[in-house]
């Protein structure tokens, strides 16, 4: 391994967040701030003898932008930038399918004293390397709003062909707000939390319904080779957890959500749903009111069925029936301590959570009275379920890693995973805490903290024979960064965040190295310093 070529950004503010690599882009999309300037006061009216009173002037009002680079990587040894998009506001999100990429942003609009007097509008801004070399405006006629679900924000989609360089972006405004994108290579969908109302009285008084009535709203556009084109608006109570709470399948949209609140025990506590919306995001099918009193930590889509896992103080796995849409059904449901938060599919009857594993824990008041219960949770949990039988899944292997405070970034980023099939291969990056005198609930009646033992990738052979097998580990971290580190470890140029694979070469990849090791024996091949 060597270094062949150095990207340096030259605009300092910005600050890269995710990257899309292919056989001959590279796209790097961060975020930007800019500042300007704004006017100092000016005298109030003629007739006033007074003015506005002195300040330091003139103070520099920020704004946000989100940017993606364009690089034709062709020739490693000479890269070059080809384009430039930047949209005001903050990253939503962004896809790429072919060479068509999407990004999506949220700006906020903001109001200061004296806007209208200097002259400075509301419209969402962006920039365009292929059209113009400034700034150019969105015209307050070409925005759209959803009628009864408007916010004071703008959600900025933009879209362009990276094949075509010298073509102008799509970009497209819409008074609202996104939060969560799920795109399928036909269509995109955008979801956001709104709270629904009705109306009192003689109809002109908003008043809100009694008790959290959370919504969430879901826009639709059609994806065409770097254009957008919006299609439909649709609505389902509850709110959801992340994308993989959303699903195309066969021209229907899946949305799995929750509604309520977990702590109340009258009828608004917390229900979970799961709805399934025609191609004009009309209401086809509905499964509500699922595991009452817990909300969802983790849900799939994987063809005609759905797998959620909800939680309180044990693990419930459902087995959700999506063959015809119009009537979901639960065909079974395991219950098991901890929980998963993030579920990854093996194949089309097994599915890999990858969670906390938990411990339930009797409480009691001051006169030593029982409570009831809570869980608290322990070390990170995998866990391979079967679900070949639908009435009846089984969790067929499961390993535990560590102590309370094992953390991984794979719990709240996918993306961390590293997972093979046809090579038997499971890793990903995590900071491991364990208990040394074997205690798990102490007399303070809540599990103890681990010490820090170990940060790196943690490698696994996994198959449906022997479910999980633990490798080895592979940390960036010197013996003296160990031993310097004491019971506590941070965040470091040195902690590994990807691992990947070229044929039987495992690498991983910190801040600080990127290392190579024999993806069979483990055995380190070279180490290489990239900073």
């Amino acid at each position: 391994m060597k270094v062949v070529n150095t990207l340096e950004f030259t605009e300092n503010s910005f600050s890269p967040q995710e990257m899309y690599v292919d056989g001959r882009y590279l796209v790097v999309i961060g975020h930007t701030q800019k500042y300007r300037e704004i006017p100092a006061p000016i005298p109030l009216a003629e007739s006033s003898a007074k003015v506005a009173a002195p300040a330091i002037m003139p103070p520099l009002c920020r704004f946000d932008t989100v940017k993606a680079v364009v690089y034709d990587i062709r020739d490693k040894a000479n890269i070059n930038q080809v384009r430039e998009l930047e949209l005001g506001g903050r990253y939503v999100s962004s896809r790429k399918v072919g060479a068509s990429f999407y990004l999506l942003a949220n700006k906020n609009i903001y109001y200061y004293p004296l806007r209208e007097m200097e002259g400075q509008e509301l419209k969402p801004f962006f920039y365009d390397s292929a059209t113009s070399s400034e700034l150019g405006a969105i015209d307050y006629s070409s925005i759209k709003c959803f009628p009864g679900f408007i916010e004071p924000n703008y959600l900025v989609v933009a879209g362009i062909n990276l094949d075509r360089p010298e073509e102008a972006a799509d970009v497209q405004a819409f008074l609202g707000s996104g939060e969560n994108i799920y795109a399928s290579p036909e269509n995109l969908y955008v979801a956001v939390t709104g709270y629904r109302y009705n109306t009192a009285g003689n109809g002109t008084n908003l008043v809100p319904r009694p008790v959290n009535e959370k919504v969430t709203r879901i826009y639709k556009f059609a994806l065409n080779d770097g254009r957008l084109k919006y299609l439909a608006c649709g609505e389902v109570p509850g709110t959801i957890l992340n994308q993989f709470s959303m699903d195309e399948h066969e021209e229907y949209f899946r949305i799995a959500t929750t509604s309520g609140d977990i702590w109340r025990t009258d009828e608004y506590t917390s229900k979970n749903h799961v709805y399934v919306l025609d191609q004009a995001l009309n209401m086809a099918g509905r499964l509500e009111d699922i595991a009452p009193g817990e909300k969802i930590y983790s849900a799939r889509f994987m063809g005609d069925r759905g797998y959620l896992v909800t939680f309180k103080t044990a693990d419930p796995f459902f087995v959700i029936d999506l063959k015809d849409p119009r009537h979901p059904e639960i065909l079974g449901a395991l219950k098991i301590p901890g929980y998963s938060d993030y579920l990854h599919p093996y194949d089309e009857n097994h599915v890999i959570g990858f969670g906390k594993d938990t411990i339930e824990v009797g409480q009691k008041d001051r006169a030593g009275n029982e409570t009831g219960s809570m869980a608290f949770y322990t070390g990170m949990k995998m866990a391979l379920f079967d679900v070949t039988d639908v009435s009846n899944p089984v969790e067929m292997s499961r390993e535990i890693i560590g102590d309370r405070g094992t953390d991984s970034e794979l719990l709240h980023n996918h993306k961390a995973l590293l997972f093979s099939r046809d090579k038997h291969l499971l890793a990903f990056p995590v900071k491991v805490m364990e208990l040394n005198d074997g205690s798990v609930v102490p007399k303070r009646r809540f599990p103890a903290y681990g010490e820090f033992t170990f940060q790196g990738a943690y490698i696994y052979s996994v198959d449906l024979d022997h479910g999980f097998g633990f490798k080895g580990g592979i940390t960036h971290l010197s013996e003296a960064d160990r031993l310097k580190a004491g019971n506590y470890w941070y965040e470091s140029d040195k902690n590994v965040k990807r691992i990947l694979y070229i044929n039987d070469t495992l690498y991983t990849i910190s801040g600080k190295y990127i290392k190579a090791n024999n993806l069979n024996t483990l055995e380190e091949i070279k180490t290489l310093a990239i900073n």
